[in-house]
């Protein structure tokens, strides 16, 4: 136990240094929460006009409903997309940095596209049984619907910790990619679990200081303090997104980090003198990672 504390604290010590080493890791959720804004824009944009252009075919009913859930599933998948790419790219430039390179963030990107097929298959599976654990959850309702929904989702998400790092350098089938993802976090059990339960907690923290801030100044603001409560408004929202950049970079980092832990035994990153190290020009899989049983 004291084993899994100590390494589960390096290993979320070694995520955030990463990052302040290295601001190009911050691009990829950066990326992608823009794109996901962007998708949700024009989703909305998409809604408003179903209505004239189902009105001008004649039928606002059934052709209407059914134009909305094409447009929301279409939504869905890119969400999903863009989650998976944005994550393959981040734990790619990440695994590079572990192994004692200097990537940048085009490496990363490149690491994706290397895969970019099998991602997008992922990225089908993950979207499609996520909204079959929602749909059987409100199907069911009440409280069990509830357990399902949470219990379906955790169990989900616990078996595809690992998917993106084993799509990237393991290049097995979508199932049995699933399977190998599955024994690799309960292989790494204590370690990922302490690991992200630490990371949350240090999230959690910036993000509650951003609330108190933001309520101060709301408090200041209504006190008549117009400027300062102003300022202090703005400084919690600015906390706020900061804090969750660096977090969701964190979390693909130390997701990137574990893996190498489960697939080498390794913790620490392999630190090389400058001149030997280099950006990758395509995937560079754990040393001595271990192939698909």
């Amino acid at each position: 136990m004291p084993g899994t504390f100590s390494d589960s604290w390096k290993l979320t010590k070694t995520s955030f240094r990463l990052i302040s080493e290295d601001r190009a890791l911050l691009v990829f959720p950066l990326v992608a929460a823009l794109s996901i804004l962007a998708i949700l824009v024009l989703f909305l944009f998409g809604a408003v006009w179903v209505v004239p252009l189902t009105s001008l075919a004649g039928n606002t009913g059934t052709t209407y409903q059914v134009a909305l859930v094409l447009m929301f599933l279409a939504m869905y998948f890119a969400v999903s997309w863009v989650s998976v790419v944005a994550t393959a790219g981040l734990i790619g430039a990440a695994t590079l940095k572990l192994n004692g390179k200097q990537p940048t963030a085009a490496d990363g990107w490149r690491v994706a596209r290397s895969r970019l097929g099998a991602l997008t298959a992922w990225a089908l599976i993950a979207a499609t049984v996520g909204l079959l654990i929602q749909a059987l959850a409100r199907r069911v309702g009440g409280i069990a619907g509830t357990v399902i929904g949470v219990a379906g989702g955790a169990t989900w998400g616990v078996m595809t910790y690992f998917m993106v790092p084993v799509i990237l350098y393991e290049r097995g089938g979508a199932w049995r990619s699933l399977s190998r993802s599955g024994h690799l976090f309960i292989s790494t059990f204590g370690r990922s679990l302490v690991s992200n339960l630490v990371l949350g907690l240090i999230i959690g923290a910036g993000v509650v200081a951003a609330v108190v801030i933001g309520f101060l100044g709301l408090f200041v603001l209504l006190g008549g303090t117009w400027v300062v409560g102003l300022v202090l408004i703005v400084a919690a929202v600015a906390i706020a997104l900061v804090v969750l950049l660096i977090g969701s970079a964190a979390e693909g980092v130390l997701r990137a980090a574990l893996y190498r832990y489960a697939t080498t035994g390794r913790v620490d990153p392999d630190l090389l003198p400058i001149p030997y190290q280099y950006a990758g020009a395509g995937p560079s899989p754990p040393p001595l990672a271990p192939p698909l049983p």
